[in-house]
């Protein structure tokens, strides 16, 4: 399955919540929050055990908590804020701790 975050929702909810493979997921773009933190993000939604987000495009990958994982994959489009390209790739299986990263393009 893929997933994304965009800017233009077109008329999209501002955040999505999906439960995939036991884990409950929350994306959301994230300018609701002005400049999104992972901790911001994770008390805005503390039931998620995965949080995507994007607005910034700075990638990040973050464990909050011990237990919750903050992805933001960065932009896979033209380069913005001297930030080059990047998107994230999130393994999920029930049972074990998601496995992510952020792979440069």
């Amino acid at each position: 399955m893929r997933l994304g975050v965009i800017s233009d929702t077109h008329g999209l909810p501002q955040v999505a919540t999906l439960e995939l493979d036991g884990f409950e997921i929350v994306m959301t773009h994230g300018d609701q929050f002005g400049h999104p933190t992972p901790a911001k993000l994770h008390e805005a939604f503390p039931r998620a055990e995965i949080i995507v987000y994007g607005h910034t495009h700075k990638p990040l990958l973050e464990l909050v908590d011990k237990t919750v994982t903050v992805l933001n994959p960065g932009g896979a489009g033209r380069p913005r804020f001297d930030l080059k390209p990047s998107v994230g790739v999130m393994e999920l299986e029930p049972g074990i701790p998601p496995r992510a990263r952020i792979v440069p393009l």
